[in-house]
C-alpha cells in the first residue's frame, strides 16, 4: 500500500465515522423544563420559567422579579440495528444522557427583564456492546485461512468465493458514538404593551464528539460508485476526541400577544448556529486481522537509513513523512495513525415556531404548538477538514458525506389540570416525522419513519416561592427497510449498503429506537 493510498483510507475512515455521528434525533420537546415536558413540549404561549429562554424568550417579560431554575432531564435510549445484514439484529445496551438546565432570570427595569442560561442544545448518543460481526449478511472471514486456501499440490490460492464476506470475530466489541452541544445564552425581554411581549436571547455554543466504531476501510481505496469486497479483511476501528465552539452567535427571537384574558399566542424565529469541532482521531491498526499479525511480526524491524532514504526523496510529501532510518515499521505506522489533527462541523438548523395558550376554565390549561426546523438546510452534507500538512500536501484535506436530511415538522399538544394545594397534573402528546431519509439510516439513525409519536404525564406542586415540577415522557418506534430483489426474484444488495462500501447505510432489516425521558425541574421565584 503506498503513501496517498494509506492517507485515503486514514482520512476517509475519519469522514465515515463522523458522518455517522451527526444523524441525530430531532430535538425533543420539553426536554429542559418538566412542566412544559409533563404538557407535550407545548408552551410556546405561556412557558415563563428560565426555560423560556430556549422556547420563548418573550416570555420571561412577565417575571415581576427574579428566578433561579435548575432542571435535569435524563434520557435513556435504546437503539436496534445491524451492522451485519438483516438477519443479525441486535440491540444496544440502554445509554442514559443526562440533559442538565441552569437558568437565571430578574427584572432591571419597569419594562425589561434579563438573565443567562446553560443547558445541553443536542445530545445524541449510541452504542453497541460486543459487536462481532460485520457486512452485509454474506458468508463469514474468521480467520486468515478462510480467504487464503493452501491446495493439496501445494502453494497459497485466494478463495475467490470470498470476495463479499462478511468480517466475523471471536471477540465483539464496543461501537460508540457521543455527540454533545452546550449553549450560553442571554436573553432580553420587554413588556412592550400591557398585552405584547417580544423577547431576544444571544447563543453560543460550546460541544463535544467522541466515537470508536468500525467501518470498512478499503472502501477508501476503490471506486465509491462500484465498491469491490474486501475478503472480510477491510474492517479497522477508529477512535476521535474533539472539542468545539461557534464563531459567531445564534439567535432566538420570539413574541407573545395576549388576545384575550384567557387566550394567547406567540411565535418564534431561530437562527442557524454552526459549532466547529477540532481534535484527533486515531486508527486503532491491531483492530485489523490482517495487520494485527503483520505488525506483530515486523513492527519492531528497523527501517534503516537507505529505505527511509528513498521514502524521504518523494517529492512533495518525503519531507513531511520525514521517516527516521533508526525508526521502527510499528513506530512509523503508529506516527501517521495517532493524533491525527481533524475537525468537523455540527449546525442546528433554523426553526421557526408557533404556539396558541387557552385558558378553557380557571382551573384548566391547554397548549398547542407547531414547529418546523430546516433541517434539509442546515444539513446537506458533513465535512471533515485535516489539517495535518501531510494531508493538505495530498489534496486529502477536505472530504465530504453527503446526508439529505428532510425538515422535520412536528405538533405538540398539552393540558394542565389544577387541583388544590398549588397541585397540578399534566398530560401531552408529541408527533412528528423523522429527519432520516431511509436511503442514509444505519444503526445509530432514529428509524426514519413518517410519524414519530410520544406521551408525556406530568405533576407540579407549588411550596411558598418554591415550584417543583417532574415530567415523563416514553416513545417506541420501528421501521423496516424492506430487502430488494432483482427481475429473478434473488436479493440484492441496494446501492447504499454494498460489499466493500465505506459507509453504509440504508441496509435491508429492522431498526428500533425506545426512549424514556424523565424531567425534574425545582424554580425558585423571589
Amino acid at each position: 500500500m503506498n503513501v496517498k493510498q494509506v492517507l485515503t483510507l486514514f482520512t476517509a475512515v475519519v469522514l465515515s465515522i463522523a458522518s455517522e455521528a451527526v444523524f441525530a434525533n430531532p430535538e425533543a420537546p420539553g426536554m429542559y423544563d418538566a412542566r412544559n415536558m409533563g404538557m407535550g413540549g407545548a408552551g410556546l404561549a405561556y412557558l415563563d420559567s428560565p426555560a423560556a429562554v430556549i422556547h420563548n424568550p418573550a416570555n420571561l417579560a412577565a417575571t415581576e422579579n427574579s428566578q433561579h431554575q435548575f432542571n435535569l432531564s435524563l434520557l435513556a435510549v435504546k437503539l436496534g440495528g445491524s451492522f451485519a445484514g438483516p438477519d443479525h439484529y441486535q440491540e444496544s445496551d440502554w445509554l442514559a444522557i443526562p440533559l442538565p438546565f441552569w437558568g437565571y432570570n430578574t427584572r432591571v427595569t419597569d419594562y425589561m427583564t434579563t438573565g443567562a442560561s446553560v443547558y445541553l442544545a443536542v445530545g445524541f448518543g449510541g452504542g453497541y456492546s460486543d459487536v462481532s460481526r460485520y457486512g452485509t449478511g454474506k458468508s463469514c472471514t474468521s480467520k486468515l485461512s478462510d480467504v487464503v486456501l493452501t491446495p493439496p499440490g501445494g502453494g497459497l490460492v485466494i478463495n475467490g468465493d470470498a470476495q463479499n464476506n462478511d468480517l466475523c470475530l471471536s471477540s465483539g466489541r464496543d461501537e460508540v458514538v457521543n455527540l454533545a452541544v452546550f449553549e450560553l445564552a442571554f436573553p432580553f425581554s420587554f413588556q412592550v404593551t400591557n398585552d405584547l411581549q417580544v423577547g431576544l436571547a444571544i447563543r453560543f455554543p460550546f460541544g463535544i464528539f467522541e466515537q470508536q466504531t468500525s467501518e470498512d476501510i478499503t472502501g477508501a481505496l476503490g471506486d465509491s460508485n462500484n465498491p469491490a469486497g474486501s475478503f472480510g479483511l477491510g474492517y479497522m476501528q477508529v477512535e476521535s476526541e474533539m472539542f468545539g465552539y461557534g464563531s459567531k452567535p445564534g439567535f432566538l427571537l420570539g413574541f407573545t400577544y395576549d388576545v384575550t384574558s384567557y387566550l394567547s399566542v406567540a411565535a418564534t424565529y431561530r437562527t442557524k448556529l454552526t459549532t466547529t469541532f477540532k481534535g484527533d482521531t486515531k486508527v486503532l491498526l491491531n483492530s485489523n486481522i490482517l495487520l494485527d499479525p503483520a505488525l506483530g511480526t515486523l513492527g519492531g524491524v528497523t527501517i534503516g537509513n537507505e529505505i527511509a532514504g528513498l521514502v524521504n526523496s518523494v517529492p512533495g510529501i518525503g519531507t513531511l513523512l520525514n521517516v527516521q532510518g533508526n525508526e521502527t515499521i510499528g513506530g512509523f505506522a503508529n506516527r501517521l495513525t495517532t493524533e491525527i489533527d481533524s475537525g468537523l462541523e455540527w449546525s442546528t438548523s433554523k426553526a421557526i415556531e408557533f404556539g396558541i395558550a387557552l385558558q378553557v376554565t380557571p382551573n384548566l390549561l391547554f397548549a398547542a404548538d407547531w414547529k418546523h426546523q430546516y433541517l434539509k438546510d442546515s444539513n446537506k452534507d458533513f465535512i471533515v477538514e485535516l489539517y495535518e500538512p501531510l494531508f493538505q500536501q495530498t489534496g486529502l484535506d477536505s472530504l465530504g458525506q453527503e446526508l439529505n436530511w428532510k425538515d422535520v415538522y412536528s405538533w405538540s399538544f398539552g393540558l394542565e389540570y389544577e387541583m388544590n394545594g398549588g397541585q397540578r397534573v399534566r398530560f401531552g402528546y408529541s408527533i412528528g416525522n423523522s429527519a432520516t431519509p431511509p436511503e442514509y439510516a444505519n444503526a445509530f439513525t432514529p428509524p426514519p419513519a413518517n410519524e414519530q409519536d410520544a406521551f408525556y404525564f406530568g405533576y407540579g406542586v407549588t411550596q411558598g416561592e418554591w415550584e417543583f415540577d417532574v415530567g415523563f415522557s416514553y416513545a417506541k418506534v420501528v421501521y423496516e427497510i424492506d430487502q430488494p430483489f432483482n427481475s429473478d426474484g434473488e436479493p440484492v444488495d441496494p446501492p447504499t449498503c454494498r460489499p466493500g462500501q465505506l459507509v453504509k447505510s440504508g441496509c435491508p432489516g429492522t431498526l428500533s429506537v425506545k426512549s424514556l425521558f424523565l424531567g425534574l425541574s425545582a424554580n425558585y421565584r423571589l
